[in-house]
């Protein structure tokens, strides 16, 4: 854990490529705080013997935590639905994508995506995001004001006619914005 990094060999990881992870100041103190034998490479210990297996320590803390454990559960937590956070986290914090491949081991897109998880939070900051764009650029077409209390079938827009395509389509009809949840 020396500069805030842990230290994986390549036995330690699936694609057999050491790698340094880079932890937060809270992970580093949490783990300091953990007694454990000089010299001795492993942080969890149960009984003086490693722990091979988190599987029995999972299962056993989300019961304490009435949260359901297992795979083949509904709704079901593992272990490795923290890897599914862990990159859904860092994406939405705004890491690059290289970053987060190069932190979790994902050497293609392929596997980053298959860990990424886009959630409906994701989809309604994309929308704001889209309303926020067209705000700011020009339009070709009026604008309903914003703070406008009457529906569009009230307020039907009126278009300049050279505007308006001469193929016998219906002129274009510019929604109301709505205001920020």
């Amino acid at each position: 854990m020396k500069n805030w990094l842990i230290q994986l060999e390549p036995s330690d990881t699936k694609d057999r490529e050491p790698r340094s992870i880079p932890i937060l100041d809270e992970l580093y103190e949490i783990l300091k705080a953990i007694p454990r034998a000089i010299h001795d490479p492993y942080v969890f210990l149960y009984k003086g013997k490693p722990i091979r297996d988190l599987r029995t320590g999972l299962r056993d803390a989300c019961r304490k935590a009435a949260i359901t454990y297992g795979r083949f559960k509904k709704d079901g937590f593992v272990f490795h639905d923290l890897k599914h956070t862990f990159n859904t986290t860092m994406r939405k914090a705004g890491i690059p994508k290289s970053v987060i491949m190069s932190i979790t081991g994902h050497s293609t897109r392929e596997m980053f995506d298959r860990y990424n998880t886009v959630d409906i939070e994701d989809t309604r900051q994309a929308i704001d995001r889209l309303r926020d764009y067209l705000q700011s650029v020009p339009q070709n077409v009026p604008q309903v004001p914003s703070d406008s209390k009457k529906g569009l079938a009230e307020n039907p827009l009126t278009l300049n006619q050279s505007v308006v395509p001469k193929a016998g389509l219906e002129p274009a009809r510019v929604l109301p914005t709505t205001p920020s949840r």
